[in-house]
This record gives C-alpha cells, sequence and structure tokens, in this order.
C-alpha cells in the first residue's frame, strides 16, 4: 500500500481494545497506538492482497460510528471504504467492505457475522434491531412447551403442542386486535403497552414467538390500506341497493380544532331491511357557506359513485344548509328544497329553550358563550331567567364547591339512616345535575335531580349560611367590614315555594318533549328492545304524529296556565314554544317526506289526516297532491329491476307494552278502517296507487313494521312498494352524524391532540363499516376466505377430531421432511 505522504507516524491499524466476537456489547475504544504489532503488520499484508491499490484513509477528524474502530479506514482517489477487522484476521476470502456513507452495513455485518453488538447508548443496526423484536425472547417468557410442561418425547403430548401451535393464526390475531382499535377507539399506541402484551403471553405465548404484536406506526399504515380496500366494496354494497340512498350530514369541531363534517348514508340490503353506513368525514378548511358545504358533500358523493341513486337529505334549519341544497339539487338534477327534510330534534330544541328561557332564547346562549363561568355578568344573565336561571346559579355554586358537595351527601346519608325501609338504608347519595348551554335535555335532568333533593338542597342552604354568619360574627363584633354573604344564601337569590312549583310544572312539560325525542333519535334499525319485542325507534311516519302530539299538550298547558303560579309568564313562554314547534310545522309541506311517510303506513293511511285535520280540509288536500305528483312523475312509471323471490325469515315479535305517553298516543290514533270486501286483485294497467288506498284489509291497524308489510306487497304492487320502501327509511333527525361526533370526541382524547383529520376520518368510517357488518363479512384485510372457513371449522372440532387432525398433520410434515431430504 502507499505509504502516507505525511511525516507524521503511521497510525496503527488496530484499536487498543480487540474487538470481542461475542454476541456482547463491546467496550468504548480509545485512540489507536501508533506502533503496529508484529501481528497486525501480517493483517496488513492480507489487507493490501485484497485491496491493492488503497491506501489507508487520511482522516483529519474522528468519526461518529462506533463501528468505525473495528475496521480498516481505507481511501482511494476520492472513494472510501470501511474493511472488517475481524474478517481480516480469519483470512475470510471474501471480507466485509462497504463504503463509508453506508456504515449502517457495517453494524449490520458486525451483529450478523461476528455477533458484536452496539455500545450502550449507541445507534444499533437494522440486524440487531429485528433480532432483538423477533429471535430474541423478553426475560420470563416462555414457550407454549414450557408453559403446558409438554413432553416433545412423547406423540400424544406432540401432537397437543403442534395443535395450539398450528391452531393460532398471527393475521386473525392481528385483524382480531385492529378491529378492537378502531371499533373502541383506542390510541393505536395501546398495541405497545407492556401490560397489554404481557396478557397476551400469558394467554398464547405464541403472540410474541411469532411477533405478532404490533406497533403504532404498522396500526396507523394498516388503517389506512384497509380503508382504500374496503371502499371498493362498500362502492359496489351501495350501488347494488334496491332503493335510493338518503344522506344525513352536518358539522363538528374536534378537541384539536379540525372542522369536520360528518356524512352518512341510509340505504335499504337486498331483503330491504333498513342499513346505514358513514361515508366521510372530510374536513372543511374555509369558512362554513353553503357553497363550501355543498362542494365536501359532492365529492364524497361521487367517491361513492351514488349521484345517481342520490334520495333525501335529513339536516338542521342552519341557513348554510338551504344554500348548500340548492346547489347540490343543482348538480344532481333535482329541487334542492323538496329534498331536505328538517332535523326534528333540533326543532324541539328551538321550542324547549323558548319555553324554559323565553323571547330570544338564541341570544341568551351567546351571550353567555361570551362569559367566565361563575362570573357576575353570568350569575345575573341567569337570574334574569326566572327559577331555572335561579336553580343554575345554585346548581353550580354547589357544583364548584368540595366542601357543599360533601354537606349534600352528609345530609342525605343522615336521611337515609333515619328512614325505616331497608332500601332506602342502602341508597347511595346523589349529587346535583349540571347544565349546559347546547341542551335543553341537560336543564330538564337538572331541574329533575333537583326536585329529588329539594328538601336536602334547602337544608343545605340554611346550614351553610349559619356556618357563614357564624364564622364571621367575631369580625363585626371588632368593626371590622364583615364579607358579602354569598349570594346563594341570599333571599332574593332562593328558590319559593312558587319557584319549586313552577320547576315541577317544567319537569312535567318538558318530559313530553322527553319522550317524544327519545322515540325518534333512532335510527330506524329493527332489533331486540327491552322487555324482549322487536321494533324500531326513530321512523319517518312519528314525525307529523310528534308535532300533534307536542302542540296539543302544549295547548292544554296553555289552558291551565291560570292556575299555574305566575300565569302571565307561562302563557307568554308556552306561546313562544308553540309558535316555534308551528312555524317548523308548517315547512314540512315543502317537502313530501313526511306526507308520504304517514300516509303510506298501512295503519294510519289518509285517514289520519281526515281525522286530525277535519278542520282543516286545504291542509289534506295539499298533502294528498304532494304525495300523488312523487308517485305520478316518479315512480308510475319507473323500470324494474329484478327481484329475489326467497324472502329472509321475519324476526319473532312479541306484544309491546307503552309505558312512554307519545307511545301511548301513536297507539291510540291507529285508524282501523273494515276490510274491502269481494276480490281486491290489481287489474292489468290500474294503478297500482289508486287501488292500494282504496283497498283495505282487516290486519292493517295492527301493522307493526310497514317495511316488511311492503316487503311482502311488493309482488302485488312493484312500484308503490318501492316508493313506500324509500320514503319509510328516511331519518327523521340527523341524529347519526351526532353519534358519529361522540364517538369521534372519545377518540380524540387531550392525549391525542396530533391526530390529523384523515385519521379520525379514516377509523371513523371504518369503525361504522364494522359496525355495520360491512367489513366483518366480507373482510379481505389479513386472511383469505378459505383461511377463514378453517380457523371456523377448527374451532368447532371436538376433542377426538382435532386429536385426529393433529395426527394427519404431523404426517403430512413427516413426510414433506422425507422428501426434502431426499432432495438433498
Amino acid at each position: 500500500m502507499t505509504p502516507h505522504p505525511t511525516p507524521s507516524p503511521t497510525p496503527s491499524l488496530t484499536p487498543s481494545l480487540t474487538p470481542s466476537l461475542t454476541p456482547s456489547t463491546p467496550t468504548p475504544l480509545s485512540r489507536p497506538t501508533d506502533t503496529p504489532s508484529e501481528d497486525e503488520e501480517e493483517h496488513e499484508v492480507t489487507l493490501r492482497h485484497h485491496f491493492r491499490g488503497w491506501a489507508l484513509s487520511e482522516r483529519s477528524r474522528e468519526t461518529g460510528s462506533w463501528a468505525w474502530p473495528f475496521g480498516y479506514d481505507i481511501q482511494k482517489d476520492e472513494q472510501r471504504r470501511w474493511v472488517c477487522r475481524a474478517c481480516i484476521r480469519k483470512k475470510d476470502p471474501c471480507p466485509g467492505n462497504f463504503d463509508s456513507d453506508g456504515i449502517q452495513n457495517a453494524c449490520n455485518h458486525l451483529f450478523t457475522e461476528h455477533g458484536i453488538r452496539a455500545p450502550f447508548s449507541k445507534t444499533r443496526g437494522t440486524a440487531e434491531k429485528k433480532a432483538d423484536s423477533i429471535s430474541v425472547k423478553a426475560t420470563g417468557q416462555r414457550s407454549i412447551v414450557e408453559v403446558m410442561k409438554l413432553d416433545l418425547h412423547n406423540p400424544r403430548e406432540q401432537a397437543i403442542a403442534n395443535t395450539f401451535i398450528k391452531r393460532f393464526d398471527r393475521d386473525h390475531f392481528q385483524r382480531l386486535l385492529m378491529n378492537w382499535i378502531v371499533a373502541r377507539n383506542h390510541s393505536f399506541s395501546i398495541a405497545e403497552e407492556n401490560e397489554l402484551r404481557e396478557i397476551f403471553d400469558y394467554l398464547n405465548p405464541s403472540v410474541s414467538v411469532r411477533d405478532a404484536n404490533l406497533t403504532h406506526t404498522t396500526i396507523k399504515d394498516k388503517v389506512a390500506s384497509a380503508f382504500k380496500q374496503h371502499k371498493q366494496k362498500v362502492v359496489e354494497v351501495l350501488r347494488e341497493a334496491p332503493g335510493v340512498i338518503h344522506i344525513s350530514f352536518d358539522g363538528w369541531r374536534s378537541g384539536n380544532r379540525h372542522a369536520l363534517y360528518g356524512v352518512c348514508c341510509f340505504f335499504r340490503d337486498v331483503n330491504n331491511k333498513p342499513c346505514k353506513a358513514t361515508i366521510g368525514v372530510p374536513e372543511l378548511s374555509a369558512s362554513h357557506t353553503g357553497t363550501n358545504i355543498a362542494a365536501e358533500i359532492l365529492d364524497v358523493i361521487e367517491a361513492y359513485q351514488i349521484q345517481d341513486k342520490i334520495g333525501y337529505f335529513t339536516l338542521d334549519n342552519a341557513e348554510n344548509n338551504d344554500t348548500a341544497m340548492e346547489i347540490i339539487g343543482g348538480e344532481l338534477g333535482f329541487v334542492g328544497k323538496a329534498r331536505r327534510g328538517r332535523c326534528f330534534g333540533h326543532t324541539l330544541n328551538l321550542s324547549a329553550k323558548s319555553i324554559l328561557f323565553g323571547h330570544k332564547a338564541d341570544a341568551f346562549e351567546r351571550q353567555l358563550s361570551g362569559q367566565e363561568p361563575l362570573s357576575e355578568a353570568e350569575h345575573l344573565l341567569w337570574q334574569k331567567r326566572g327559577p331555572v336561571g335561579k336553580l343554575h346559579n345554585i346548581v353550580v355554586f354547589i357544583h364548584r364547591s368540595d366542601k357543599l358537595t360533601n354537606l349534600l351527601r352528609e345530609l342525605q346519608r343522615t336521611a337515609f339512616d333515619q328512614s325505616l325501609n331497608t332500601k332506602v338504608k342502602t341508597m347511595k347519595p346523589l349529587d346535583v345535575i349540571l347544565d349546559n348551554d347546547t341542551r335543553w335535555l341537560s336543564q330538564l335532568y337538572m331541574i329533575r335531580r333537583a326536585l329529588q333533593l329539594r328538601d336536602c338542597i334547602e337544608l343545605l342552604i340554611a346550614r351553610y349560611r349559619v356556618e357563614f354568619e357564624q364564622q364571621h360574627k367575631t369580625k363585626r363584633c371588632t368593626g371590622k367590614k364583615s364579607a358579602r354573604l354569598p349570594y346563594i344564601c341570599e333571599p332574593e337569590h332562593q328558590l319559593s315555594d312558587k319557584d319549586w312549583e313552577v320547576l315541577e310544572i317544567f319537569s312535567q312539560l318538558l318530559g313530553y318533549y322527553e319522550c317524544t325525542i327519545k322515540m325518534l333519535e333512532g335510527d330506524g334499525q329493527i332489533r331486540k328492545r327491552k322487555r324482549g319485542w322487536m321494533g324500531s325507534y326513530g321512523n319517518i311516519w312519528d314525525v307529523i304524529q310528534g308535532f300533534e302530539f307536542l302542540l296539543d299538550k302544549l295547548e292544554s298547558y296553555k289552558a291551565m296556565a291560570e292556575h299555574f303560579p305566575d300565569p302571565e309568564h307561562f302563557r307568554i313562554n308556552i306561546n313562544l314554544g308553540w309558535q316555534k314547534l308551528d312555524k317548523y310545522y308548517q315547512l314540512l309541506s315543502e317537502t313530501p317526506i313526511y306526507y308520504a311517510g304517514l300516509a303510506l303506513h298501512p295503519a294510519y293511511r289518509w285517514k289520519w289526516f281526515d281525522r286530525k285535520w277535519a278542520g282543516n280540509p286545504e291542509w289534506i288536500r295539499q298533502a294528498k297532491r304532494i304525495v300523488h305528483d312523487v308517485w305520478h312523475y316518479e315512480y308510475r312509471e319507473t323500470s324494474l329491476p329484478r327481484m329475489a323471490v326467497n324472502d329472509a325469515k321475519p324476526a319473532p315479535k312479541r306484544r309491546k307494552t307503552y309505558s312512554n305517553p307519545f307511545q301511548e298516543y301513536l297507539e291510540e290514533n291507529r285508524c282501523a278502517a273494515p276490510a274491502t270486501e269481494g276480490d281486491d286483485s290489481l287489474e292489468p294497467f290500474e294503478d297500482e296507487y289508486q287501488h292500494w288506498i282504496s283497498n283495505h284489509e282487516s290486519g292493517d291497524a295492527q301493522v307493526r313494521d310497514p317495511l316488511d308489510y311492503w316487503h311482502q306487497k311488493r309482488f302485488k304492487y312493484p312500484r308503490l312498494s318501492r316508493m313506500a320502501l324509500d320514503f319509510l327509511t328516511i331519518p327523521p333527525m340527523s341524529a347519526e352524524c351526532e353519534r358519529l361526533f361522540s364517538a369521534a370526541g372519545r377518540m380524540v382524547t387531550p392525549l391525542r391532540r396530533r391526530l390529523d383529520a384523515q385519521v379520525i376520518g379514516t377509523c371513523q368510517v371504518l369503525r361504522s363499516w364494522l359496525r355495520a357488518g360491512i367489513i366483518r363479512d366480507l373482510d379481505p384485510f389479513f386472511v383469505s376466505a378459505a383461511e377463514e372457513q378453517d380457523n371456523l371449522k377448527m374451532a368447532h372440532m371436538t376433542d377426538v377430531e382435532l386429536q385426529e387432525w393433529a395426527t394427519a398433520w404431523l404426517e403430512n410434515v413427516a413426510e414433506c421432511h422425507q422428501e426434502e431430504s431426499g432432495w438433498e
């Protein structure tokens, strides 16, 4: 090799400490010595033989990698390489050598060929990292053979061991872990928790032995991959849906400041059963104008290729939704106003707020949004709102004070101990319920709890005042200025007997709102309910009846207002609530959704309108004209798709018991019409709609599931049944979007503020598909259908069958080994 041109001493080719060739961490190295040993001169000869034309590198400074002292640093022109010392010493015919820019390759070579590990706190090579995660077992980790104490020399125990190993499906385990994380909105990093992995290893050591655990980065990648793989299947499902697809969308701001829009769709499967799915959660980074909203919704609709299958929309009453529907209708070829339904829950919220807070309830909420909790300004704002405002201030004061909260519990325990009823003695004390600014139900729950705790609250305030006066009695005697009495102890801020009566009446009146909203906030899915009956909540045919039910209740309470405390206040607030309901009741005629949904229910038909609207015949004529026009122009001449003949077995039904006032109202308004005498068969070219409204069957009034009714009638009324099923599956509320946002809120916790909008949306869409069964039934994510069938077959094997299978499997393995030996 060419000597160095400088007069400085020749650097040694060995580090001061010889590197260990065992798989242990090497000792930190010092600078090489100046005088090479005889053995080192021999190694240099070997080096020159392999690398002719190369010289030792003229490095001007130290290199950062720990691998350099374990190799020769040589150069040629502008090239520079690392040559393994251990290979030269062993006189390896092909010593390991790598370009200086790829020093990580040298680290991998030292570990894989010579077992040399990186020093502590130094960067490990990829080979060492992989070996630590796959080949090297953690402390205390045992294999299945060790856990079960099996003797592999015993054929029976060998078969058992192999059966356990064979039955652990790594891909299936990862799929279950992924499904759990996505369905339950867990953090991706939960899969890396040591405690969880210890549970997995305790249940089956194969999880670690076969490297089945997932990292948070792997889960994130697989979530994105799963969405891409499953999206096409969802597109196919929606394209094959027999009717139109209804849409509901709403906006939400996540805890980490992402403005998201949830887009949910509602459709029917081949058996005309209602289905739902979330199809998008796009981020709206621009201003929330109707134009920008429409652009995002149209992009989602186009992505699923359902432009020609869009039915009706259920949205809240925001003005920007009016603009959005005009644009969406213009793009898809319909009148947006006629296809837009209004969320019944949003309408009820406006009416209930008017009853509670009177005129300009929205302005009151906007004022509150700018005030600090418990500030003087907020206190005064609530104080002006009558008994509900007074109660709010008292509840907030108690809720913020640990002393008062514990005192309230102590008063309840004392009352329980003094009771002679053994059940009362075992009761636990209750806390006050704090309301919020956005939901009237929170005010109702606050009022109910306060009425339940009235005696204890009044006693608490009295005792708190006595304690306060005793504590400040000394200050008054010394002439010092006494502290101001807490406002809940001041007489003008306390609830009088009349105030409690007002709260009791509010509780009763809003109870009717509650039972109505509970009936209509469902998803329309028929499933097993409490007490075993099959049915659905959230049905479009109940909306008009919900308006009528609540308007009647408000009329009756308004008539009784003169017997209430402060009758003028009650009359005004009830009138305001009635006006809000009536305003949106009149807007129902903008769309055929509600009239068609009720008229095409066999238990109500047009007879319900004739009975309820007897004093307004013009309303009836208008409703019939609207429904007839939809039938005549959109369904009468429509082409018929091929319909399946095999019907799914109807779910068993039990008679429903009614404890809800609104349920009782619905039951009372069923219209039992006499059955049509004679032949009611449909003549050729006879109008299906006219024939159906003119003919009745004896069991029509008892129909509980109109979807099943029209599914059974689809051969007799092929076009009318399609129209009925399309309208009867429209959601009455945008509650599905609210449920989506609640789930997303549980995902975006304070510890996950860095989640981007795309990850949030993808996870929520996948979660919806999982819950809808679309992915679970048709899952190409980790395992094939054949592998899934084999796993299910093994899961149902008896012990004898399993032992026979294991024996056969071992024989096949032995045959394979014999064949491989023959090849060698």
